[in-house]
């Protein structure tokens, strides 16, 4: 059993997930042949004394957000800051990030622990 890894905005740290058979990646337009992706890692908060590893998706905005809350968000929200139609826009967020980790500490805005849950995403992130 290995230990989880504190967060990091270095490339190797995280997996790239092609969304490219996700049902509505037709609608992503840029998209590349293997687009759309996300940005995902498994690791905990730094700070985080009690390490507590969960799976985080990187933004636009250059924050991390737990996909508990990701599989939450209405679609139109999680496409304009997660996903990422081509490896270029991907590249060019990875190339400018600080070595600093920003996880969105709150939840966003009118998402709840009750808000639906996009089922067919959740079993992406989830490997199935």
């Amino acid at each position: 059993m290995s230990l989880a890894s504190k967060l990091s905005n270095n490339i190797s740290a995280c997996r790239l997930l092609s969304l490219a058979k996700h049902r509505l990646a037709s609608e992503i337009s840029p998209r590349d042949t293997h687009g759309p992706y996300i940005i995902l890692q498994h690791g905990y908060e730094p700070g985080d004394a009690t390490m507590k590893s969960a799976d985080y998706l990187l933004g636009r905005s250059g924050s991390w957000l737990g996909t508990h809350w990701f599989i939450r968000m209405p679609l139109a929200e999680r496409r304009k800051e997660f996903i990422f139609g081509t490896m270029a826009e991907v590249m060019e967020l990875m190339d400018n990030l600080t070595s600093k980790v920003n996880v969105v500490g709150t939840q966003p805005a009118g998402v709840t622990d009750d808000s639906p849950v996009d089922e067919e995403m959740q079993k992406v992130l989830e490997g199935k």
